[in-house]
């Protein structure tokens, strides 16, 4: 499956999150937090590509939070062979 997700206007977790939910069904037990998104990410068990868009934007308006996802993706790529994930302006 492929996924892309624009972040041009996503000013803070809860744009981010309502984001993601637009195309992918978040379980109804998601937390809505980076530990929940970890988890559900590594469970995932089919080739998944998800593409975030329009980074620029939001990493100027939630940098640390941007810094972090950045992280737990590379983190699920280790964890999880069925993940890959990229990053454009």
């Amino acid at each position: 499956m492929k996924y892309e997700f624009d972040l041009k206007g996503v000013y803070n977790p809860d744009d981010f999150y309502s984001v993601l939910g637009e195309q992918m069904e978040l379980p109804e037990y998601f937390g809505y937090n980076l530990d929940a998104l970890h988890d559900w990410f590594t469970e995932i068990g089919k080739e998944t590509e998800i593409s975030f868009t329009g980074v620029a934007e939001a990493e100027v308006m939630m940098s640390k939070y941007m810094r972090n996802l950045k992280r737990l993706c590379a983190a699920v790529e280790k964890e999880n062979a069925h993940m890959k994930f990229r990053f454009d302006d």
